[in-house]
């Protein structure tokens, strides 16, 4: 009896032993630099960047981590200084690598074997990154002045991109990347309310989409997270892809007819 409970202690304490809890590093208050604490966390950690500018290239190495910054991108910049790229996401980095909230400038991009620059602001690589809630701005590269995707599927979520050089402003390669919810400088929309969904034609499939009256070059899947109406693949928007919306047309068929009425019969009452 002593025996087996001796065994079971230690078979306690050796999968306790493995047990790591979650660390958050804290940027600059224990490591001078982004990158010095990247390369001191360990997948699951969260490192945590004060308001300021931190100069520099930054590479997260693969690792599983988030990268925030305390109090958004009007407070807190990652400025590549002409570095090359300024984030790099090149190791299969998958959805639990997550960077958000930081102004994202002053990157020209890496050289590939063509001699060409490609991703001024970031460059992913084959994973699937998150990327949310960030102000990329001032970056050039020969192709992709904002950011590069080559595979994967990374999805950029509430970001907005103006002052880029370098067409197109996202340059994809292979891979089914998304961006949701993005608003671009050509299509005047404030980064303090980002509404809208964008995603360039080079992203994959595009065609117009309906967004509350408004057209706009999109994916499908892209669309649809936005609630938006698809139009169809390579569908340009002109000036009457989006008809003014109609709101007795319950089933969007365009017609409003016995079947919009018997939809709205069916549910009348009190709405849940």
């Amino acid at each position: 009896m002593m025996l087996r409970s001796v065994v079971v202690l230690c078979l306690v304490g050796c999968v306790g032993a493995d047990v790591r809890a979650a660390q958050v590093l804290r940027v600059p208050l224990e490591y001078r630099s982004v990158q010095q604490a990247i390369d001191a966390a360990k997948d699951g950690d969260e490192v945590v960047v004060a308001s300021g500018c931190y100069p520099g290239c930054i590479d997260l190495l693969g690792k599983a981590i988030v990268l925030r910054s305390e109090r958004g991108p009007e407070f807190t910049t990652l400025s590549g200084d002409g570095c090359g790229t300024v984030v790099c996401l090149a190791s299969g980095e998958g959805p639990s690598t997550v960077i958000e909230g930081f102004t994202i400038t002053g990157g020209n991009g890496e050289l590939d074997s063509s001699g060409v620059r490609r991703g001024g602001a970031i460059r992913t690589l084959g994973g699937s990154p998150r990327i949310r809630r960030c102000l990329i701005t001032r970056n050039t590269a020969d192709i992709g002045g904002a950011m590069s995707i080559e595979g994967g599927s990374p999805i950029v979520r509430d970001c907005w991109f103006y002052s880029n050089t370098g067409a197109p402003e996202i340059d994809c390669r292979g891979g089914e990347p998304r961006v949701i919810r993005c608003g671009f400088e050509g299509d005047a929309i404030g980064w303090r309310d980002v509404g809208m969904i964008t995603i360039r034609d080079d992203c994959g499939p595009a065609g117009a989409c309906c967004l509350g009256g408004s057209c706009v070059m999109t994916t499908i899947d892209a669309c649809e997270d936005a609630g938006g109406q698809w139009r169809g693949e390579h569908v340009a928007c002109a000036g009457d892809t989006c008809p003014p919306s109609c709101p007795a047309d319950v089933t969007g068929d365009r017609t409003v007819n016995m079947t919009d009425l018997l939809r709205v019969l069916d549910a009348w009452g009190w709405c849940p």
